[in-house]
């Protein structure tokens, strides 16, 4: 029955991202919930194995991209550099509690790949995105009581916002056009997989509840600054790396509750 709550409320989340619903965007979306029902279907052991390719691919990224900074990507490039950026992070802070490494190489490895997908983003001309991603980080290092850790990445967000106001970079922009229903749609949805995520979280130490949990933070993170803040550029402003970051996230969710039952 849960699992069946989930893609409905999945349905209704996609919905909400993309909006005007014409046949491509339809088709998309279905695609998005065909990819989260493969996922499900995986071994979990294929799964928690993407961490370290998803971290290689995404310095991999950082270097062609510091090669070759003035290169102009198709939009699907961009977007698929984004997903791997914001995954390397993602698998990182979900197996922080397991692996345990001692604070000083914690932090050091955390700080690489946060400057890498920070790096990656500003080429890319995305780095708006990464101030809700890095209040995410600094929440779910709050909630498991790293707080000498979160010095750093607050360092590294507070130059990264002078850097952007230097540049003339606009933070805040107009409001997105969503009507009330549609509004209400997106908060709730991403509302109460934050919800329960953050539920199973606290009851259960797994590795895919830590990625889920941290994986719809930020989403719920991102909306609000959006919705609430006029915010230049989020997940509602990108469908596409929207799709791409909220249907594994659904798949590894539907994986955690088949595994707990």
């Amino acid at each position: 029955m849960k699992k069946i709550f989930i893609f409905i409320c999945s349905a209704f989340l996609l919905y909400a991202i993309f909006r005007e619903i014409n046949l491509v965007k339809t088709l998309m979306m279905c695609a998005g919930l065909v990819a989260a029902y493969i996922i499900y279907r995986l071994p979990s052991k294929y799964v928690m194995a993407m961490k370290y390719p998803f971290i290689l691919m995404s310095f991999a990224a950082s270097v062609v991209l510091f090669l070759h900074p003035t290169v102009k990507l198709r939009y699907s490039i961009d977007t698929l550099i984004v997903f791997v950026s914001f995954y390397s992070i993602t698998f990182f802070l979900a197996t922080m509690d397991e692996k345990r490494k001692g604070f000083a190489k914690e932090t050091t490895a955390l700080s690489i790949i946060f400057l890498s997908l920070a790096f990656n983003l500003y080429i890319l001309g995305k780095s708006i995105f990464l101030v809700p991603m890095a209040f995410s980080v600094m929440l779910f290092l709050f909630i498991q009581g790293r707080n000498h850790t979160i010095l750093f990445v607050a360092g590294y967000t507070a130059i990264i916002i002078i850097f952007f106001l230097i540049k003339g970079i606009s933070l805040f922009g107009q409001n997105i056009r969503l009507n009330d229903m549609e509004r209400y749609i997106i908060l709730f949805s991403s509302f109460i997989f934050l919800a329960m995520n953050f539920i199973d979280f606290v009851k259960k130490h797994s590795i895919g509840k830590f990625l889920t949990f941290f994986g719809f933070l930020y989403v719920a993170v991102d909306v609000s600054m959006v919705l609430g803040f006029k915010w230049s550029m989020g997940l509602l402003h990108q469908p596409l790396i929207a799709l791409f970051i909220v249907t594994p996230l659904i798949g590894v969710m539907l994986k955690a509750e088949g595994e707990h039952a």
